[in-house]
C-alpha cells in the first residue's frame, strides 16, 4: 500500500499489518509502542540530517523488520555529506537510550516502557552499525572507502556483505531451534537485511535517473561538471555498466573490440541510460550499432 503525502511517498509492506495483529494476539502488542517509537526516532535522525543537507525525501517504506528511506540525489552528494547522513540515525538511537533512563528516573515513564524503549534503541544502534549496505554502518564505510577505491567496487562488496550477514542471522535462528529454543529475532534481522539489500539493488537505476534530473537542474544554473571517459568491452551488458557511473560526472563510454585493441565507437551517457531503462541486458555493441558514433 502506497500513500502519496505532500512531498514524499509512504509505502507500507503488506506483511506489516499482519505482524502487528499477530503481536497483539500473542500478548506482545504492549511492546510494539516503544519499539515503534525507537524506530521513528532513528529514522527521524536521517530525515533531519537530509533536511539540513538539502537532500529531498522521495519515499519512506515501513517493513515488518524496519524502515527504508529513499532520498533524492543521495549518490551525488559528497562523501562527507553521505557519512553525516548515515551517522544521524545511530546518533539519534544513542540519544534514545539516554532519554529512556532520564525519563524513568524522573518518573515520567514506567520501568517496562523505559526498558523496552532503551533496548530497542540499543539494538537499532548496534544493528545499523554493521558494515553492510544499505545499513548505516555500510553507508559510512562506503563514504570513507570511496575516497580510495572505485565506488562501484565498494558497493558490490558491501552489498554482498549484507546477504552474508542476513544468511548468518537466519542460520542463528536455526541453531537455536536445534537447541530447543525458539528465537525469531535473528531471523527477522536476517530477512530484513536480505530484503533491504535486494531493494537497494533494484532501486539503483531509478536513483541514478533521479540524479541525472538533479544534475540537469544544476547545469541550468551554469554549473560545470567534469567529464569522465570509460572504456568497456563490446559484449558488456549495459545494465552492468550503469552501476559504475557517478551521478556527479558526465561520462563518455569508449566501446572496444573483444581483444581490446580497437575502438569501435563511443556511446554518450543519455544513450546508455535509455538502453538501460528499456533492455538492461543489451550488449554495448548493439547499442553502438543502433546509435553509431565514432570510428566504424
Amino acid at each position: 500500500m502506497t500513500i502519496r503525502l505532500s512531498s514524499f511517498r509512504l509505502r507500507v509492506h503488506p506483511l506489516l499489518p499482519f505482524l502487528w495483529l499477530f503481536a497483539c494476539a500473542t500478548g506482545a502488542g504492549i511492546r510494539l509502542l516503544p519499539m515503534l517509537l525507537a524506530l521513528l526516532l532513528h529514522e527521524s535522525g536521517h530525515l533531519i540530517a537530509a533536511k539540513c543537507l538539502q537532500m529531498p525525501l522521495e519515499e519512506v517504506e515501513l517493513t515488518p523488520f524496519g524502515g527504508l528511506i529513499t532520498l533524492g540525489n543521495q549518490d551525488a552528494a559528497s562523501p562527507a555529506a553521505q557519512f553525516l547522513l548515515a551517522l544521524a540515525g545511530p546518533l539519534f538511537s544513542f540519544f534514545g537510550c539516554l532519554a529512556a533512563g532520564a525519563l524513568y528516573r524522573r518518573g515520567q515513564v514506567s520501568f517496562p516502557f523505559a526498558s523496552v524503549f532503551a533496548r530497542a534503541n540499543l539494538l537499532l544502534l548496534l544493528f545499523n552499525l554493521l558494515p553492510a549496505l544499505p545499513l548505516d554502518g555500510g553507508r559510512m564505510l562506503q563514504a570513507a572507502l570511496s575516497r580510495f577505491f572505485p565506488l562501484a567496487a565498494v558497493k558490490r562488496v558491501l552489498s554482498a556483505a549484507a546477504y552474508g550477514w542476513g544468511a548468518a542471522f537466519c542460520a542463528l535462528t536455526l541453531i537455536f531451534a536445534f537447541q530447543g529454543r525458539i528465537v525469531l529475532s535473528p531471523a527477522f534481522a536476517g530477512l530484513y537485511l536480505i530484503y533491504a539489500a535486494a531493494s537497494e539493488n533494484r532501486q539503483a537505476t531509478a536513483r541514478y535517473v533521479t540524479a541525472l534530473i538533479a544534475r540537469r537542474t544544476r547545469l541550468e544554473k551554469n554549473e560545470v561538471l567534469p567529464i569522465q571517459a570509460m572504456a568497456a568491452g563490446s559484449d558488456l551488458p549495459a545494465g552492468k555498466l550503469l552501476g559504475r557511473l557517478h551521478p556527479g560526472k558526465y561520462h563518455m563510454i569508449h566501446v572496444l573490440s573483444r581483444d581490446g585493441m580497437r575502438l569501435l565507437g563511443e556511446i554518450d551517457e543519455e544513450t546508455l541510460c535509455e538502453a538501460c531503462l528499456s533492455h538492461p541486458g543489451t550488449p554495448l555493441c548493439e547499442i553502438l550499432n543502433k546509435n553509431r558514433r565514432g570510428p566504424r
